[in-house]
């Protein structure tokens, strides 16, 4: 019909307006029946009046071969050294995508990355992630993360004759119960500073980040020692009993934390 009236009543420029308009107009449909990208899968979980510790140590790379997959690179901490990260959090209020907040510890163990995207003042490949709340188990298992649920993890901070006492027992995964043993000192007053800490996971479902944000982060010296059985799976990354965190060696308090887990497939 356009064509009809364009050779037979409109000027040449007058049919091109209306080639133009009718263009823009299907295009213009054309796009709006286009689906939106969807964005990738997310979850928060806000962490509330938390304490930790985390310890960083020197561990030959080649004892981590083929647990740090293509797309991630091992930080190095000298010629044939990577680094191991150990960490356990135990907060007064966990809420995860908004449920009723509770009690919960966490524990992991992972190696030190060079920032897959470059954020973040720590990045590190998740090797075990355990807690002792169900909820937050249920959406990281929901997300590809092989998490340990072990309701009778131990956090513990004691009074000692110098300095606090910090005793960790986890039960990773089958035979493969480890302890962290040691001293921790608390944080000087007033020395807070933000803090962003991302932990990565790569499997079947897709690679997931968790994203740990931290407004007001103050921490304090540590001298803790990690232990597991020599023929456990951790004792074999080891290729010890026992090992330390001469490159970081900490106790964490924080007030207050939001972690996003986003998954890409």
């Amino acid at each position: 019909m356009n064509a009809l009236i364009c050779s037979t009543r409109a000027t040449a420029a007058g049919c091109l307006r209306s080639a133009l308009t009718l263009g823009l107009a299907l295009a213009a449909t054309s796009i709006a029946a286009q689906p939106a990208p969807r964005a990738p899968p997310s979850f928060t979980v806000v962490f509330d009046d938390c304490t930790e510790f985390a310890g960083l140590g020197p561990l030959a790379a080649t004892q981590v071969e083929g647990l740090v997959p293509p797309g991630y690179t091992a930080a190095a901490f000298g010629p044939g050294l990577v680094g191991i990260v150990a960490r356990a959090a135990r907060c007064e209020r966990v809420s995860v995508v908004g449920s009723s907040a509770e009690k919960g510890t966490v524990a992991q163990i992972g190696i030190n990355l060079v920032s897959p995207d470059g954020t973040a003042d720590i990045n590190n490949y998740t090797l075990m992630y355990v807690t002792d709340s169900w909820r937050l188990a249920e959406r990281l298992l929901r997300f590809g993360l092989p998490v340990r649920l072990d309701p009778k993890l131990v956090y513990e901070v004691n009074p000692a004759a110098s300095a606090l006492e910090l005793y960790v027992q986890v039960d990773a995964i089958a035979g493969a119960t480890y302890f962290l043993y040691g001293s921790v000192t608390e944080p000087a007053p007033g020395a807070q500073f933000p803090f962003l800490a991302n932990w990565y996971y790569s499997g079947r479902v897709g690679r997931l980040r968790m994203s740990t944000q931290i407004p007001a982060f103050a921490a304090g010296p540590a001298d803790v020692g990690l232990y597991t059985a020599r023929d456990s799976s951790l004792g074999r990354i080891l290729a010890a009993n026992h090992t330390v965190f001469p490159l970081l060696s900490m106790r964490g308090k924080f007030s207050h934390a939001v972690m996003t887990v986003t998954l890409a497939r």
